[in-house]
């Protein structure tokens, strides 16, 4: 193909192109650009549920939530939930990635085995975990009586409730960061291995040397992701605590909900500007870890 023909496909190419990926733009304008524009309109007034007494409010909402002690209080369970829930899952995956990263049936068994928590929905395993902690009925604290242990009450405890759904929230989540980073295993080449043991290289080194390296660009996607899911975590701590006790798991999409749903007057636009302070949060830190952590991943790629 001479460079006349190139500079005539070329155009061509590219409206392909825009082809295929337009019903992803229009799915992402209509469900994601368009709602973020519309709540940051929505944060700058005084409006409710009913849409009755519009009014234009500016930043009022936004000072209101400066001096919200219930903001600060989601604020703090949603960073202790992300410090820990990310870390603990991403740990795991690590850990068994290396167990199940090969093609024989009984560790494509244990992977499907793993990955089967991640497809169901976080409301049903939130209410099965629910009654299996129950310390009346659940099935758990009557194995800690069986075994001359006192009964814990899991959920209702002020210091075991949060690292409670962070538990059930990683055994859910770490079959997808598993899949994923066994993935990324078996595609390393098993001359890198070979090599390293004729060098006479153990297993640490060969994991520390070879396989984090060969992952580091998946492992820096599953830390992102797993970030960001995180910081909005709701449908756990809405289901097995609803945010107690004394507000020890309530965190901010499940304030948000809450101003703007649940409680009267059903403030839209307080809950909007919450919204908005959120979304700010989490792209800061998406900013740093892409400045720290996958300009990193580039970096060892190259």
């Amino acid at each position: 193909m001479n460079i006349k023909n190139i500079e005539e496909f070329h155009p061509r190419a590219q409206k392909c192109a825009y082809l295929f990926i337009m019903p992803s733009l229009i799915i992402l304008t209509v469900f994601v650009f368009i709602p973020l524009a519309a709540s940051f309109v929505i944060s700058l007034l005084n409006i409710n549920i009913f849409m009755n007494d519009i009014s234009f409010g500016g930043f009022v909402n936004f000072i209101k939530l400066l001096s919200d002690g219930r903001v600060l209080n989601a604020t703090i369970n949603s960073f202790y939930f992300t410090l820990l829930e990310v870390p603990v899952q991403i740990g795991l995956a690590l850990i068994l990635a290396m167990y199940v990263a090969r093609n024989s049936r009984y560790t494509k068994m244990l992977r499907s085995f793993y990955y089967l928590p991640f497809i169901c929905s976080m409301t049903a395993i939130g209410i099965i975990w629910s009654m299996l902690l129950d310390p009346n009925l659940g099935f758990i604290p009557y194995l800690l009586k069986g075994i001359g242990l006192e009964s814990v009450s899991f959920l209702k405890d002020p210091y075991l409730a949060m690292p409670t759904v962070i538990a059930v929230t990683a055994w859910k989540g770490f079959g997808y960061t598993l899949t994923l980073l066994t993935a990324a295993i078996l595609n390393i080449s098993a001359s890198l291995y070979e090599a390293a043991e004729i060098d006479g290289a153990g297993a640490w080194k060969k994991y520390t040397h070879i396989t984090i390296p060969g992952i580091f660009s998946t492992l820096s996607f599953c830390i992102v992701t797993t970030t960001i899911s995180s910081l909005q975590v709701f449908d756990q701590t809405y289901v097995m605590t609803q945010g107690g006790p004394l507000r020890k798991t309530e965190t901010l999409v499940q304030y948000i909900y809450d101003r703007g749903f649940q409680t009267a007057p059903y403030d839209l636009g307080y809950a909007s500007a919450i919204s908005t302070y959120l979304f700010l949060i989490i792209v800061i830190i998406i900013f740093i870890l892409r400045k720290f952590i996958l300009n990193r991943g580039e970096t060892v790629n190259e």
